[in-house]
């Protein structure tokens, strides 16, 4: 397989995030073939874990994934460097994860890792060193009514924006995203290729501090045990007794713990009361949410009248308008959306283009509206 890749005409110093995944390696080589001056930097952001070596790889940012990076820093030929951020990852990640779900919301933890860590401390690091910054997020950076911003990638199994909405646009000013126009077995072929060891290095699907996908535990295991409460259903019939919210999110069906005769969900959970509800799927559904702090990665008065909103990152993007009031984002869905949870985010797009987004703050309607 023969790949060439064009010549920048102004080659620039880059530093490159390091995951020690094959796409941050892949996106290292491309810079360097382009002719840049790369610099990989690696955050050791996961704590310490000393499970199996298969269940490590499914997160990242461990001391495991370092030792990645940093062999393919010395094949590649650029300077590697290691920063140790478990104590800041803690205070504006884990902190604020395990106390969103004792609150009864479903966090991203990986929404704050990349707005405060990754592109905001590690930018700042790539900016002392007069470089631009670089990462193997699946996202382009494209021209929208004249102001930089993201688009989901040529591979939309691998779209990474609805984690990127609160890219600040100084860093989208001065950010490569190589990755881009690939898609994925491609890039797994070209790494095998160029004789990269982690080609076939599994993708990390959980969050690095949860690697069993078990948050409940992790919750548990940071701030004690969490009070019991009571299942209901929409009726108001009580239904049993359960372990603490935090085992539940909205649209959960499976791992309820119990039957009710009827293909239930949660469709709310009151962590002032431990009341956890379930009822049907229509119970789910809703028009009118909200959503703060906003982030912009185009001036709202850029947005058209009507955009598409996402409100998870596995979810479809639906028709919405949208006005601000009070500081806050309110989306009128033109067709009712569903499972709506807060602590998600609630991303807007004109298109396939990023325009910014927020944290779900409010449910406004249907069967239980709920606002934080």
């Amino acid at each position: 397989m023969a790949y060439v890749v064009a010549k920048a005409q102004n080659p620039q110093r880059v530093v490159v995030a390091m995951s020690g995944g094959v796409d941050s390696s892949v996106a290292a080589w491309l810079l360097k073939e382009a002719g840049h001056e790369v610099i990989g930097v690696s955050l050791r952001l996961a704590p310490d874990d000393s499970s199996s070596l298969q269940v490590r790889h499914g997160r990242c940012c461990s001391v495991d994934d370092m030792t990645d990076a940093r062999q393919v820093c010395d094949k590649l030929g650029i300077p590697f460097y290691a920063i140790d951020s478990r104590e800041r990852f803690k205070n504006v990640v884990f902190d604020p994860f395990v106390k969103a779900y004792r609150a009864g919301q479903t966090p991203i933890p990986c929404l704050a890792c990349n707005h405060e860590v990754k592109f905001g401390d590690l930018y700042q690091t790539a900016k002392s060193l007069d470089a631009r910054l670089a990462t193997g997020h699946y996202a382009r950076l494209v021209d929208y009514k004249g102001v930089r911003t993201l688009a989901r990638p040529d591979d939309l199994n691998r779209d990474q924006t609805y984690y990127l909405y609160g890219t600040a646009p100084e860093v989208l000013q001065n950010l490569e995203l190589p990755l881009g126009e690939m898609e994925k077995p491609f890039l797994r072929a070209l790494a095998e290729r160029i004789g990269l060891t982690v080609y076939n290095k599994p993708d990390s699907h959980e969050i690095c501090f949860v690697p069993d996908g078990n948050h409940a535990k992790v919750v548990e295991r940071a701030t004690g045990p969490v009070p019991k409460g009571e299942m209901q259903h929409l009726d108001g019939r009580p239904i049993a007794e359960h372990n603490g919210v935090h085992n539940f999110t909205i649209g959960q069906r499976r791992g309820i713990g119990v039957g009710v005769g009827e293909r239930a969900y949660v469709v709310d959970i009151d962590a002032q009361s431990n009341i956890v509800t379930l009822g049907s799927r229509q119970a789910l559904e809703c028009s009118e949410v909200k959503a703060s702090p906003l982030k912009m990665a185009v001036p709202v008065e850029l947005w058209p009248a009507q955009v598409l909103v996402q409100i998870r990152a596995r979810h479809v993007a639906k028709p919405a308008t949208w006005i601000l009031k009070d500081g806050e984002i309110y989306f009128t869905f033109l067709e009712k959306t569903t499972a709506v949870a807060l602590g998600q985010a609630a991303v807007a797009y004109d298109g396939d283009v990023l325009l910014g987004g927020g944290i779900l703050t409010g449910r406004l309607d249907g069967a239980k509206p709920r606002s934080v």
